[in-house]
């Protein structure tokens, strides 16, 4: 970005222009940026001549991290570069959590598979019925640290890329449709169907997306597995497809809103907000049971923010629901979709 004197902005590279927004270039950067310390930072440059750099936080979707550089340029204007260092800090700071997680949610297991062992090599040595009890509860434990290591490094990776919008244009429908037909078989042996319900306002809209079609298919897989995981058995799991709703909860053709509903039992309110915390659960000893992490919402939280979406869950009168809306690609052609 070069400014003048005047803090007005004379040039801007696409970047800035992706940073900061299309109506930059002639405007004041009083108007778009308001962090006391970066006009410090460009007097400095402007008044002494000299080169100049800052950390600067931006909040808007979501957290980014930047270096700042002020450097003096021609006929008293100024050159401002950009360096986004948010993988940095973001890297960083998932080593440091993924240490802690690990050390703490492997306790647990090991100190249990420690103890099985110390007893099969001591007082249940010959016994057959005790071995092969406790094999198959370590067999089960081991099972569980596999998953917990599984669930992090795949929530590390998605933390990791957060601030990276994807680029591929991919059609939504048949990214749901392959995550509901891995889910038949399991849904059939429990007496339930899955249902995929396409609202009539948006069934002749070309649904098209900005999405990395993988993390897309994470979020549907969590998202049924936890329907049928928590609903009753013969019971639906349905998939409603429709227009999203903007911040004033008014309709919006550029928004699709995906729910995967499941009849079960009611979530109390005090448990809705922190459903989207790492390791959170409502109820430990079932989830676990179930052979959840407490991980999955948590993946899913991540991966819909990375799209530019929003996540929402709601449960009353034992119907639990959650919803993703996303932005549609309103460049797109149909035909360019990625299933």
């Amino acid at each position: 970005m070069l400014v003048d004197r005047d803090h007005l902005v004379v040039r801007v590279t696409d970047a800035a222009i992706d940073l900061l927004g299309e109506h930059i270039v002639g405007k004041p950067l009083e108007n778009f940026l308001r962090h006391p310390e970066f006009f410090d930072a460009l007097g400095q440059a402007q008044d002494e001549n000299m080169v100049t750099d800052m950390n600067y936080t931006r909040h808007d979707h979501m957290r980014r991290d930047f270096k700042i550089r002020f450097a003096p340029f021609f006929e008293a204007h100024t050159l401002i570069l950009f360096f986004d260092i948010t993988g940095q800090r973001n890297i960083e700071r998932i080593q440091s959590e993924f240490v802690a997680n690990v050390s703490h949610e492997l306790r647990s297991p090991l100190t249990a598979l420690s103890g099985f062992i110390e007893t099969l090599q001591t007082t249940a040595a010959d016994d057959r019925r005790a071995r092969e009890k406790f094999l198959g509860i370590m067999h089960s434990e081991a099972q569980r640290m596999q998953r917990l290591i599984d669930g992090l490094l795949s929530l590390s990776r998605v933390e990791a890329e957060e601030h990276r919008p994807p680029r591929d244009v991919v059609g939504l429908v048949p990214i749901i449709e392959n995550a509901v037909s891995a889910f038949d078989a399991r849904a059939r042996d429990d007496d339930r169907k899955i249902e995929i319900i396409l609202d009539e306002a948006v069934g002749e809209t070309p649904l098209t997306i900005m999405a990395d079609p993988d993390e897309l298919s994470e979020v549907f897989h969590n998202l049924l597995e936890n329907a049928l995981k928590y609903g009753n058995s013969g019971t639906p799991v349905q998939v409603r497809i429709g227009s999203g709703r903007g911040i004033g909860q008014q309709l919006r053709d550029d928004l699709v809103r995906v729910e995967v509903i499941n009849f079960g039992d009611t979530i109390d309110e005090q448990h809705i907000s922190r459903l989207t915390e790492r390791f959170y659960r409502v109820d430990k000893g079932r989830s676990r049971k179930m052979g959840g992490t407490g991980l999955g919402l948590a993946i899913v939280k991540h991966i819909v923010n990375r799209h530019r979406g929003r996540l929402r869950i709601s449960s009353q009168s034992g119907v639990t629901g959650v919803a993703v809306t996303l932005p549609l690609n309103d460049n797109a052609e149909n035909a360019d979709a990625q299933p």
